[in-house]
């Protein structure tokens, strides 16, 4: 849910200066009408919040808030933090709570150095915020049109809070019950409040109107613009539920429920077809001689060290010259498999069969590792080839289901996952794509990005290509997919704009690479439409 809210602070001075003239002998008069026009002055500002309906110990809620610069003054940010508990019966909590779990009253030198908060608040971009009391300051001058980073990334319930709750067991024939209550004066059955208080004054005031005494240096330069910074306060919320082609520079919302490999998530995707999403990638080092890549959207990646950062995922934005095997081998074990070794290797090394259009420096610079599930997608329809709809598919690719395969693999290139082709006929653009892939071929698959872009390089053909999750046959051969014999079977992207169909791994179909960048990557041109990628610098 996005709120969107003006918050104005003017302080404007203006010196009138009156010059006296004298004249001997010749004398005259007139009225001059001087007119001062000061320039427009607000502030807009994105928060990013789904309040959770039973938020227990342990469990992270997203949260996040973006200020951006709409008027034409300079201005310095703050954020006020306020945190309130309040019992089920309208009881006041201090929200502290003793190491063990147990409440504390915080008061003692020994509470107040060692306490630990109820609710934590988990920072994001702490090198660009300065804290000092309940305020944090934005370390830079906001010019124009320049969005904050947001100090804030989500909201735990500390999972060591212990609860107020009493519990009796009894037995009767045999049966045991056991039997839970609380007072209702306690963190369980509580409202937790978090008002955030966004405050800006124009930059060359700041010091003296908010009393800082040289105490908080805000600096006169605006902080270097990375392309995740800029694309995400573009992103929209998940209440449209029709995309139109006023939408087409947003990202759109999707809050994933946990899956068995990871918690619930939120990314951020470009969908419909043709939106803003177009970058240059794989210059020259003089910047010329580029490739058109697409933006995916924004993910939170564990580097493979469980290190989870937001990082903005590109697909080439036309398939190799030419096709290519998953695998010579027969393996279908992405990990192992002679597709992967190659993009790691030749491609991203820019040497041997790919010398003429691998990876260059200027891309290379720009990668991080970053960890990709391999989890198979399952059929939930073997005699149709239905696989579920595309949140279903999601779950899947980050599940278990692998068959003795590798479970998920750390590097620099892989391929798109099947939901990242699915996902953009998301909010209405197609329905029957979205919620059945498999059958996409029957709607108009032509309405997604993906499948309008996914053409063989300087030609318009659309072609089959490979998607990272291992596939399996289906029909005379599900007893092969029971037992786990599924070597020789790789999952693709239908010519049709279908999902499931599967191929020998030996077999050569189109590839288009995909990476996510560094989240220090700059954005230093271009509006992302196809007339004007983005333009992009390593930081």
């Amino acid at each position: 849910m996005n709120n969107k809210k003006s918050v104005i602070a003017l302080l404007l001075v203006a010196i009138i200066g009156i010059v006296g003239l004298t004249f001997a002998y010749f004398s005259n008069s007139t009225d001059v009408e001087n007119t001062f026009t000061t320039k427009e002055y607000g502030t807009e500002y994105i928060e990013e919040f789904v309040s959770p309906d039973n938020w227990s110990p342990g469990d992270t809620t997203n949260k996040t808030v973006v200020a951006t610069n709409t008027g034409e003054v300079d201005q310095a940010v703050r954020i006020h933090v306020t945190e309130t508990w309040t019992t089920h019966n309208d009881g006041t909590l201090n929200g502290w709570i003793h190491s063990d779990g147990t409440k504390s009253n915080h008061t003692t030198s020994e509470e107040l150095a060692n306490d630990e908060r109820v609710a934590v608040l988990n920072l994001a971009n702490a090198s660009d915020w300065t804290k000092v009391g309940d305020y944090y300051y934005y370390n830079y001058k906001l010019a124009p049109g320049e969005s904050t980073t947001s100090f804030l990334e989500s909201v735990t319930f500390n999972p060591k809070t212990k609860l107020d709750d009493t519990c009796t067991e009894s037995e009767s024939n045999g049966v045991k019950t056991v039997t839970c209550s609380s007072s209702g004066d306690d963190y369980d059955n509580a409202t937790y409040t978090l008002t955030l208080g966004i405050e800006t004054i124009q930059y060359n005031q700041y010091n003296s109107a908010w009393n800082l005494n040289n105490t908080v240096t805000i600096v006169n330069t605006s902080k270097p613009v990375t392309l995740l910074n800029h694309i995400m306060s573009k992103r929209n919320g998940t209440s449209i539920t029709n995309y139109t082609d006023g939408n087409k520079g947003e990202m759109y919302t999707f809050n994933h429920e946990a899956t068995v490999r990871t918690d619930a998530l939120i990314d951020y995707r470009y969908i419909g077809n043709d939106p803003y999403n177009y970058v240059y990638f794989n210059c020259d080092s003089d910047g010329t001689n580029c490739e058109i890549w697409r933006i995916l959207g924004v993910f939170n990646v564990d580097d493979g060290k469980q290190n989870y950062e937001q990082k903005v995922k590109i697909v080439r934005g036309s398939l190799f010259p030419t096709g290519m095997e998953f695998d010579s081998n027969l393996r279908n074990d992405w990990a192992n498999e002679s597709l992967k070794v190659f993009l790691n290797g030749d491609y991203y090394n820019r040497t041997g069969a790919a010398e003429t259009y691998g990876l260059k420096e200027s891309a290379r610079s720009m990668i991080d590792d970053s960890k990709f599930y391999l989890g198979l997608v399952s059929s939930i329809d073997p005699e149709n080839s239905g696989y579920g709809n595309t949140e279903k598919i999601y779950g899947d690719e980050r599940g278990t289901l692998i068959n003795s395969r590798t479970t998920d693999w750390t590097g620099k290139v892989a391929l798109m996952y099947p939901s990242d082709v699915y996902m953009v006929y998301a909010n209405g653009v197609d329905n029957n794509c979205y919620n059945d892939p498999y059958h996409c071929k029957s709607g108009v698959p032509s309405t997604g990005w993906v499948y309008n872009s996914n053409i063989l390089q300087g030609g318009s053909e659309i072609y089959n290509t490979w998607l990272l999750s291992p596939g399996y046959c289906t029909n005379a051969c599900m007893e092969s997919y029971i037992f786990g014999n599924l070597s020789d079977y790789g999952t693709t992207y239908d010519v049709s704009g279908s999902f499931g169909n599967s191929n020998y791994v030996d077999e050569k179909l189109g590839v288009r690479p995909v990476v996510y960048l560094s989240s220090s990557v700059k954005i230093i041109d271009g509006d992302g439409s196809s007339g004007n990628p983005y333009v992009l610098e390593e930081m």
